[in-house]
């Protein structure tokens, strides 16, 4: 009993010595009006503003901000730029909170981590931020300190583009959403993202007529589809064009500019016998690439341009690494996997297509230092259908990770509306908790998301997800994957699934039920496409799949699938297995049930 009142008194002598009041989650006490969030410098003024804003939904008390700490309880928001390493770290201070970045951009994300780890505030969707305590958590005495993984960080499903859920969950690219400068900003790409050769790079429409030989020589004649990279004409359009965007565009301050010189989107790469002879010599169409887009970076590295870097792809016909030459210190690499499976993950060495790019990704670790990816997580010819991939989400990031990757996009549904018609905002909150930390419990991640998504039908869409992902192993999943070879689940599975939507359907309510409903829609797709369930008749399944449509509609998505010659073909096998398949299930039934 005198050990037990010792550890009381010596608990309250602390939390009193402390100077504020920090509780356990779920406490009834909240921090009182003397706390004042504190900033050590004008630029983070609007940090403390928002730390404040959030602090009082939390507690019900709005702190001060102020420019300089006040007697009392303080959460002190400073920059460092000395401080070892990347980050930001929260630890206690003679009885105050204080949340150190080693820039403005690491500060702001110590202050959303802060509110994450210990206020219980975490933002899951786009205008879905949930609150699971209503006081402060005090920090033990060694703190907590965080270092990102990787320097860009990107996806694109609605939620992604939202200002606050990017702050939130580490997302930090400018070209999907827009955070301000005195939030930290973004990394830009001050040129286009992609595709950039012929079109805003010696420009086709400006070149083409004038100087064919600028470009891709293919079957003996000039084609506008590429440019011809051995061309010394090109490289000095180029490069003049790269120079004449840093004088418009360059910010010194800036942490990271990039600038991407990237082959158009299509095979006819140039066949001209200087750049045959280039490939020959580097064994890769990659060689010709890397050679002319070193070239511009060594030029852009000597007029002083430091914190730029010149992003090109390993893409298609550049995705084999090319031996000789290596990408300069100042070039990013962007592997793409454009030909994967997304039913395994890549290190998986019976799935032909992964084997491959593994191979190439090992190959591009050891050459280049900044080495980015481009992954995909939709699929482009049914961006309704569902994507079963969530069984190699984790798996594939730490891939990258542990082969020196340091940045990722991961290119979903970027038309997906803010009504969610399969489980894009799922997908796109497991990225980002894994683009953080790609060793976090992803499962106890997605659990959190469907309870605060899908209330009460939340465990019947754990249930459907794990029957899914568990059938998508068993196939492969490409990009442009019809739906017919997405799962091949029996007839006995599909009524378990269709019972668990029913389920989530009757379980949850209001808000919650719509999402279930909007979600729905990917496996009302998927049953369409396979005719099964309500749309196994011939005699109804006219009617069902106008329902479906309308529903569809009804949600705002404006783009069913991405387009292109795939999308075309897949839609033409599709529409003959229409009318195939519902004949089949005709004579079935007629057999079966009038004979």
């Amino acid at each position: 009993m005198t050990k037990k009142l010792f550890a009381i008194i010596l608990c309250l002598t602390f939390i009193f010595c402390s100077g504020i009041v920090y509780t356990s989650a779920g406490s009834e006490d909240n921090v009182n009006g003397s706390l004042t969030v504190a900033y050590g410098s004008d630029d983070l003024s609007a940090a403390a503003g928002k730390l404040a804003e959030y602090l009082e939904n939390v507690t019900g008390t709005r702190p001060r901000v102020s420019a300089q700490p006040a007697d009392g309880k303080n959460i002190l928001i400073k920059t460092d730029p000395g401080k070892a390493g990347k980050g930001y770290t929260i630890k206690p201070e003679n009885g105050n909170i204080v949340i150190t970045g080693s820039s403005l951009y690491d500060t702001v994300r110590g202050v959303y981590g802060f509110l994450e780890k210990y206020c219980g505030v975490r933002c899951y969707a786009s205008g879905l931020t949930v609150y699971s305590q209503n006081t402060i958590t005090l920090p033990d005495a060694d703190g907590y300190s965080y270092t990102p993984f990787f320097e860009f960080t990107d996806t694109d499903a609605a939620s992604a583009r939202d200002t606050e859920y990017s702050l939130f969950n580490g997302l930090n690219s400018e070209e999907h959403r827009n955070i301000p400068a005195e939030m930290g900003g973004m990394i830009p790409y001050i040129s286009g993202m992609c595709h950039t050769l012929t079109s805003q790079f010696c420009d086709k429409s400006i070149y083409f007529d004038e100087h064919p030989e600028y470009f891709s020589k293919r079957g003996g004649k000039r084609v506008s589809d590429q440019l011809c990279l051995t061309n010394p004409d090109v490289l000095k359009i180029v490069s003049d064009e790269v120079f004449a965007l840093l004088r418009e565009k360059h910010d010194p301050a800036a942490e990271l500019q990039i600038i991407s010189l990237t082959q158009a989107d299509n095979f006819n790469f140039c066949r001209c016998d200087k750049c045959k002879a280039v490939d020959k010599k580097y064994g890769s169409h990659a060689g010709t690439m890397l050679e002319f887009v070193n070239a511009v970076a060594r030029e852009v590295k000597a007029a002083g341009y430091d914190n730029v870097a010149i992003d090109t792809f390993a893409y298609q016909y550049t995705r084999s690494v090319p031996d000789g030459i290596v990408p300069e210190d100042n070039v990013i690499v962007r592997l793409c996997s454009i030909e994967c499976c997304f039913s395994h993950p890549f290190d998986d060495p019976a799935c032909p297509a992964n084997a491959d790019f593994y191979e190439d990704l090992e190959g591009w670790s050891k050459i280049c230092k900044r080495l980015y990816i481009w992954d995909y997580c939709t699929d482009f010819t049914n961006y309704i259908g569902l994507f079963p991939d969530f069984g190699v989400l984790q798996r594939n990031i730490q891939i990258f990770y542990e082969h020196n990757v340091k940045g990722i996009y991961e290119e979903g549904n970027y038309t997906n509306p803010p009504r969610d018609t399969e489980f894009n905002n799922l997908r796109s909150y497991m990225i980002a908790r894994l683009l953080c930390d790609p060793y976090c419990d992803i499962t106890a991640e997605r659990n959190a998301f469907l309870a605060a998504y899908y209330g009460e039908g939340a465990p019947y869409m754990a249930q459907y997800l794990d029957i899914v992902t568990a059938n998508a192993s068993e196939k492969h999943l490409g990009i442009y994957q019809p739906m017919r070879d997405v799962l091949s689940l029996s007839c006995n599975e599909i009524k378990d699934c269709d019972a668990l939507w029913e389920n989530a359907k009757n379980a949850a309510q209001g808000e919650y039920k719509q999402r279930v409903l909007d979600s729905e829609l990917c496996w009302r797709w998927w049953k369409m496409k396979n005719r099964a369930s309500e749309f196994s008749s011939l005699l109804t399944f006219k009617d069902e799949q106008k329902k479906l449509n309308a529903e569809i509609d009804a949600t705002g998505v404006a783009r069913w699938e991405f387009g292109g010659y795939r999308a075309f073909f897949v839609e033409l096998y599709q529409s003959i297995s229409a009318v195939i398949y519902p004949l089949v299930h005709f004579v079935l039934d007629y057999i079966l049930y009038r004979v």
